[in-house]
């Protein structure tokens, strides 16, 4: 029932609106084991969700703000308690910027 010592959360992709998460399980002692991910805003860190995957410590956040830090944090639990917590901060992606300038053309 723990995320390896030296697991690592990882952002491996995120958009304007969504980040996947993921990290390696550890040993389960032997028992059915939970994974948590909770989502805090990084500016003030108050709890903007929270998520359960009962087979990968694995998730998908979706609709959340563009261009926004939050602060992730993942356990896992079983019925004999949980584990120690992993966290990181990540952000969604800003749009990309409208260039507005005057086009030359070369002749």
């Amino acid at each position: 029932m723990v995320l390896r010592n030296n697991a690592q959360l990882l952002v491996t992709n995120h958009t304007t609106d969504s980040l996947l998460i993921q990290c390696e399980p550890g040993y389960d002692g032997g028992l059915p084991q939970t994974f948590h991910l909770e989502v805090y805003s990084s500016t003030n860190e108050h709890l903007r969700g929270n998520m359960t995957n009962e087979e990968s410590p694995s998730f998908l956040v979706q609709d959340l703000l563009t261009g926004t830090s939050f602060i992730l944090v993942l356990y896992a639990a079983n019925s004999k308690g949980r584990s120690s917590s992993v966290a990181l901060v990540a952000s969604t992606l800003r749009p990309a910027e409208r260039h507005t300038g005057k086009i030359a053309f070369l002749h």
